[in-house]
């Protein structure tokens, strides 16, 4: 099979052609480590591999909405949250309460919002669980359900 961008279902036609689950598959970026090879036929062999990501000129905040780089493996979720309000009305869309003492949001105060509308609280703390709410609302663009969308460089209405 060809080589492509992550989670761009390499594996999943492998399976399908095959008409078995002969190698994992994963809605995340980034499942498929290893080259693997199946035999459809006695002559004719598929080759599952890792998607192949180049450097980018992309910034990394964009990388990880566009599902390039996984929302598992961010340890810091807050730029590419901030980077998706600069785009979208997060507070209305999300439908939040303002912050108290704040002029404007903030991605701090956007996670902080939702994790009081969601009820994400810590373990130990029982404070608001503002990292996970980062990554709730960042699941929320992968899928699609908080739409972000990019006109290309040079776009002129």
């Amino acid at each position: 099979l060809p080589s492509g961008l992550p989670n761009a279902g390499k594996s999943s036609v492998l399976n399908a052609l095959v008409g078995r689950g002969a190698v994992s598959v994963s809605r995340t970026p980034g499942h498929t480590r290893y080259f693997q090879t199946h035999f459809l036929t006695p002559r004719v062999r598929l080759c599952d591999c890792p998607g192949l990501v180049f450097p980018s000129r992309a910034p990394p905040a964009l990388q990880v909405l566009a599902g390039v780089y996984p929302i598992s493996q961010l340890q810091e979720p807050y730029s590419a949250v901030g980077y998706l309000a600069s785009r979208l009305p997060l507070p209305p869309l999300l439908q939040l309460r303002p912050p108290s003492a704040a002029a404007g949001w903030t991605a701090w105060d956007i996670c902080e919002a939702w994790a009081e509308k969601r009820g994400y609280k810590t373990a130990k703390a029982a404070r608001n669980d503002v990292y996970r709410a980062a990554n709730s609302i960042l699941r929320l663009a992968a899928e699609g359900r908080l739409r972000l969308c990019l006109r290309p460089p040079g776009y002129a209405a």
